[in-house]
């Protein structure tokens, strides 16, 4: 992940060093926007929450593959982070 902190701590929980597992799956001051994601993918019969499946949409059936991008995308986007990353 590209270092959008000069300290590389998370932006938002501050406590913890920025990555992009921590950032997608368990920074708590994002829980809002997490759980909507899950909520979605969890629609879609999707599981497995980690970075394979959010960023390259590893082990999901071809038919839900571009869904999963999209989710990740839509997420990237409500927490302003698409355009930085």
């Amino acid at each position: 992940m590209r270092r959008l902190s000069r300290d590389h701590f998370c932006l938002w929980c501050r406590t913890t060093p920025e990555a992009m597992e921590h950032f997608l799956l368990q920074c708590p001051c994002l829980l809002s926007q997490h759980t909507a994601l899950r909520s979605r993918l969890s629609a879609l019969a999707i599981t497995a929450l980690d970075l394979p499946t959010l960023l390259v949409a590893s082990g999901v059936h071809p038919s839900w593959q571009l869904a999963v991008l999209r989710l990740t995308c839509t997420f990237l986007r409500k927490t302003s982070q698409l355009p930085r990353l």
